[in-house]
C-alpha cells in the first residue's frame, strides 16, 4: 500500500506540473486588452462561475435538462472519488464515513454510463466524438466504480490508488485535461468581459 501511495503521489505531481506548463504555454504572454476599463474584472469572473452557469443561461442545458442533471451528477461523483483518493494518499486507510462519497461515486458512475450510451446511440454525437472522448468517459467511470466499492480498512484502497495513478498519468495527455482548462479558460474570459463591463450584465449583480 505504501508503494502505491508513493506511485500515486508521483503521478499526481507529474499531472500538476504538466498541466501547469500547458496552461502557461496556451496562455502565452496573454493578449493585451486595449479596451478602456468599463467594469470590474473580479465580478466578471464571479458571475461567469455562478449565474452564467445556470441552465437558464446555457442553451444546451436549457434544451437538455436531463443530460445536464446527469452531467452534474457525474462530476459530483468525480469530486467524491477524488476526495477518497486524497484521503488514501494522506492516511493510507479508507475510513468508515466513506459511505457518503461512495454513494455519490456510484450515482456518478451510473450517470456517466448513461451519457456514454447516449453518445454512442446519437448519430450526431458519434460524428462529433473522437476516440479520446469515449476513453475519457470510460476511464472516469472506472475510477468511480472503484471508488464505489471501497470499504473501510487499509487494504481495500489499493485498487483505487493504482487506478488513480494511471488516471493521473493520462490527464495531461487527453481530454481529461479540461478539468484544469475549464477553470483557466472560464476565469480568463470572465475577467476580460468583466473588464469591458459586459459581465455581469446590468441588473445581474
Amino acid at each position: 500500500m505504501t508503494a502505491l501511495r508513493v506511485l500515486a503521489g508521483l503521478t499526481l505531481a507529474w499531472a500538476a506540473v504538466a498541466l501547469a506548463a500547458q496552461v502557461v504555454i496556451a496562455r502565452g504572454g496573454g493578449r493585451r486588452d486595449f479596451s478602456r476599463r468599463a467594469g470590474r474584472p473580479g465580478w466578471g469572473v464571479l458571475y461567469n462561475f455562478t449565474i452564467a452557469m445556470l441552465p437558464g443561461h446555457k442553451e444546451t442545458a436549457r434544451l437538455h435538462p436531463v443530460e445536464f442533471a446527469a452531467g452534474i451528477l457525474f462530476h459530483l461523483g468525480v469530486f467524491a472519488a477524488l476526495a477518497e483518493v486524497t484521503v488514501l494518499l494522506v492516511t493510507g486507510v479508507a475510513p468508515p464515513w466513506f459511505i457518503v462519497p461512495r454513494l455519490l461515486a456510484a450515482s456518478g458512475a451510473i450517470a456517466g454510463l448513461g451519457l456514454f450510451v447516449r453518445r454512442v446511440r446519437s448519430p450526431l454525437l458519434r460524428k462529433l466524438s473522437t476516440p479520446d472522448d469515449y476513453l475519457a468517459v470510460l476511464a472516469t467511470c472506472g475510477l468511480l466504480g472503484l471508488a464505489t466499492f471501497l470499504f473501510p480498512g487499509p487494504a481495500s484502497g489499493a485498487p483505487l490508488l493504482g487506478y488513480a495513478a494511471l488516471i493521473f498519468l493520462y490527464i495531461p495527455l487527453g481530454k481529461l485535461r479540461h478539468a484544469v482548462f475549464f477553470f483557466a479558460a472560464r476565469g480568463d474570459y470572465g475577467r476580460r468581459l468583466g473588464h469591458r463591463g459586459v459581465y455581469p450584465p446590468a441588473g445581474a449583480e
